[in-house]
């Protein structure tokens, strides 16, 4: 970047050697007023390729009407006035303020602060200089005070005249001013050429029309689609005879996406009328053909299918018979309809990822992906890189070429997220700007990218009791119940456990080649009547269980006996479990004390379902303490889509 700055007056000059020599930036300053100044300017940009000039007063202004490069005007402070008025406010000859309109807005506040009464002449022109100061001399003034035209005017009529010098403060600005302006239009001519790159390159078929129908932009495919040479209609508005008619009609009539066919080839219009102000200013079309839309979405299909980012489960699945239940689900297809945030409210293993799942196929969003995550089951910092991806060198381990998040791959889909309260502040955080901005920036990066995400939000603890004890943000909380569903327990919706099970049953014998069991009268009663707080996903177990120990042929009875002693003494019947898994006293006197800790841990740690917070509090020490001592256990596991 080159910036020269023309001085109008000889002082300046040296000034402005004084002020900017310690400046990063090629500074060339010259000498010249008014018609001199422009025509140095003018030699200067043809010789030396001058990117901005910086001048002040009258020669500013005539650098601006004449030159094509951006010109900036070194302002007159308070500073620049005050130095020049204040010496002459103790004599009793009068003032006359000359100049264009930042000198005369400027003395007049000055003016007022000092107590004094100059008489004020804007001039608008160079025209107007001698006029107003033959006027100022005959209502009695005898110093001129203003720029160097007016004041070398005043010399020539032989009234004492004073320039309104430039302090290094106006200089200083002034170059600031120009810099930041230079960087901000270089970096829109960046901008538009990687858009005029990025339109050129796109499959599609890109016009641009103003709001006459003029086509004012066009690019290569377009070019090749309409079999028209763009060099020839840009400029001229759209017609029949321009472009084929099918086409040219639908451009017309702003039609909006339609399906249009030439020469046998179907092709897909989307008309965008542009409005400024509510005014139509302009109209974005594109065109592309429908077999490579065909293609595009069988890929995306096919793509999201190998990475799991789909979801099986629809309000069909789901079995119901319970008024609350069936509440919820109508509930939740109404939510389907729109594309508000929901949070979904239940126990653990009550079904809301199910719902979640349901949700997304019955939302305009099906054919986009579905990502679950558990949030409870990562440790914060693996969560939060997880979810919003980072850049290559963001820290230690990280990927090469960096790595897409979840909400980066949940785009045009659904992203749920499990077990919400157990996010870190810090995640929160990050979380509610996604909700705000609907945009997502990678750990590391400095580039956000925009989402078009649906989120689902899970909580199997009272969210609103959490955020009133410190532990949840009130104003994510806010941003996510928006739209709520309440998931009732297994236990208070009595009439669907045998349903249930008797589904699991089917669905257990189908898959492991087995005879359909047939349980006894009191087995069912005690399914019916135990609490199943593992709800829905400790009744699917117990059936898998049911259905494997059914098959044997020997001791059947005890099997079925054993059974409902666990639904009906399920703690003495855990504890003698539990038991089992102790160490012999000679495992004890084997192991070190670290190691009898690390598999203790892991223990409980896998019966809570690698629940973390529950883990935790089971096991009297907090959240931080057991991941490190999970340390590469946690690592490995990857069950950040867990199942409600």
């Amino acid at each position: 970047m080159r910036i020269l700055i023309v001085a109008p007056y000889i002082e300046l000059v040296e000034t402005c050697k004084n002020t900017l020599s310690d400046l990063p930036y090629e500074i060339q300053i010259a000498h010249g007023d008014l018609h001199t100044g422009l025509q140095v300017a003018l030699r200067e940009i043809e010789n030396n390729s001058i990117d901005i000039v910086i001048s002040r007063g009258g020669t500013a202004n005539l650098l601006k009407s004449n030159l094509s490069v951006p010109v900036f005007e070194i302002e007159v402070s308070g500073y620049d006035l005050l130095r020049t008025i204040y010496p002459h406010i103790l004599t009793e000859n009068k003032i006359a303020v000359i100049g264009y309109p930042n000198i005369i807005s400027g003395a007049k506040s000055i003016s007022s602060i000092l107590g004094i009464s100059p008489i004020f002449y804007q001039i608008d022109s160079q025209t107007d200089i001698k006029e107003k100061i033959v006027t100022a001399g005959l209502e009695g003034a005898k110093i001129i005070v203003g720029d160097t035209i007016s004041v070398n005017t005043a010399h020539e009529n032989g009234i004492e005249g004073y320039i309104v010098k430039s302090g290094p403060e106006s200089i200083i600005s002034a170059v600031e001013s120009a810099v930041s302006f230079y960087k901000h239009m270089q970096r829109e001519i960046l901008t538009n050429k990687r858009l005029g790159s990025i339109i050129e390159h796109t499959t599609q078929g890109v016009i641009y029309l103003s709001a006459d129908n003029r086509i004012e932009m066009l690019n290569s495919k377009a070019e090749e689609i309409l079999n028209v040479n763009r060099r020839q209609i840009i400029g001229e508005y759209i017609s029949v005879g321009l472009i084929p008619e099918a086409f040219s009609k639908s451009f017309l009539n702003k039609a909006g996406n339609q399906l249009i066919n030439l020469n046998g080839t179907d092709y897909f219009l989307e008309i965008l009328p542009i409005y400024t102000a509510e005014v139509h200013a302009a109209t974005l079309v594109f065109i592309q053909s429908s077999a490579h839309i065909k293609n595009i979405e069988g890929i995306i299909r096919q793509q999201l299918i190998r990475k799991g980012l789909v979801a099986d489960y629809n309000f069909n699945s789901i079995i119901a018979k319970s008024q609350s239940y069936t509440n919820s689900i109508e509930k939740a297809i109404c939510y389907s309809r729109t594309d508000s945030t929901i949070l979904l409210l239940g126990e653990t293993g009550s079904g809301k990822e199910v719902f979640a799942q349901s949700i997304h196929n019955a939302s305009l969003r099906k054919n986009g992906p579905f990502v679950a995550v558990n949030c409870a089951a990562l440790p914060d910092s693996l969560l939060e890189s997880e979810l919003f991806g980072y850049v290559e060198g963001a820290f230690t381990g990280a990927k090469k070429g960096g790595k897409a998040g979840f909400f980066e791959m949940a785009h045009k889909g659904t992203i749920f997220l499990d077990e919400i309260n157990d996010m870190s502040s810090t995640v929160q955080a990050r979380l509610l700007r996604v909700l705000q901005e609907k945009q997502v920036m990678r750990i590391g990066d400095n580039m956000v990218f925009d989402v078009d995400i649906r989120i689902i939000a899970a909580c199997n603890k009272d969210l609103f009791a959490e955020t009133e004890n410190g532990n949840f943000r009130k104003d994510l909380y806010y941003r996510l119940n928006i739209l709520d569903i309440e998931i009732a327990p297994l236990r208070n919706r009595r009439e669907d456990i045998l349903p249930l099970f008797n589904f699991y049953i089917k669905q257990f014998s189908r898959k492991y080649s087995m005879d359909e069991f047939q349980p006894t009268p009191e087995l069912l009663q005690g399914i019916r009547e135990f609490s199943w707080p593992g709800n829905i996903r400790q009744l699917r177990n117990f059936a898998e269980k049911v259905s494997v120990l059914a098959s044997l042929k020997q001791n059947k009875d005890i099997i079925l006996g054993e059974l409902l002693d666990e639904l009906n003494n399920p703690k003495e019947l855990a504890g003698k479990k539990f038991r089992t898994l102790e160490l012999s006293e000679a495992d004890k006197r084997s192991k070190t004390l670290k190691e009898l800790e690390q598999e203790i841990i892991i223990r409980t740690w896998e019966q809570n379902d690698h629940n973390i917070s529950r883990t935790a509090k089971e096991l009297d020490i907090d959240r931080v303490t057991l991941r490190k001592k999970l340390g590469a256990e946690l690592n490995q596991f990857t069950g950040s889509a867990g199942k409600d």
